[in-house]
């Protein structure tokens, strides 16, 4: 996939072409902030809470049952007239099972979610991604289509962008 990259010297001017761009088809749009943009801030929903709950549920529940099935059907032991189904026994372990399925899935999710698993994305080699992180605001818009990109490419450059440039093929390929 194709795109381009430009570059914000403030938040306000960043926001403003997210702004233009979202009304206009023109792909996918990500940005790469020094902070979080307040209109992020508001929350996409994001189904990491609803996951991590499920999975220390599930975890809770299955160590219960496991625990369950082994003292009452599998293997009844009569320790001192305990009954074979000594529920308070099974709770503190099924607990910690749950905790740690819960913990695990906040873990991985979010790797998976943030895309942590690639190591390397062809807009990591735009000059602008140099200082993303510290002082620039930075929007690439990726897409295939060069009417889109040309289309992008008008409405950022309507709005002065510090820089802008072309992930993935040369500049005399794209239109301005």
């Amino acid at each position: 996939m194709s795109g381009l990259v430009a570059a914000f010297e403030t938040e306000a001017a960043l926001v403003q072409a997210l702004t233009r761009l979202r009304a206009e088809p023109v792909g996918r749009i990500e940005t790469y902030t020094p902070k979080a943009l307040d209109e992020d801030e508001k929350g996409t929903g994001s189904p990491m809470p609803l996951l991590i709950f499920l999975a220390g549920m599930a975890g809770a529940a299955g160590m219960y049952a496991l625990e369950t099935y082994a003292d009452v059907l599998n293997w009844p032991v009569n320790v001192g007239g305990r009954p074979p189904f000594s529920w308070p026994a099974f709770v503190p372990i099924a607990f910690e099972i749950g905790v740690l399925f819960a913990v695990s899935t906040g873990f991985f999710g979010y790797l998976v979610i943030a895309g942590l698993s690639r190591l390397w994305d062809p807009v990591d080699e735009c000059g602008a991604m140099r200082r993303a992180m510290r002082d620039l605001w930075v929007v690439a818009v990726y897409s295939d289509d060069d009417d889109r990109l040309s289309r992008a490419r008008r409405v950022i450059d309507a709005l002065g962008p510090l820089s802008v440039e072309y992930i993935g093929r040369e500049l005399e390929q794209v239109p301005a």
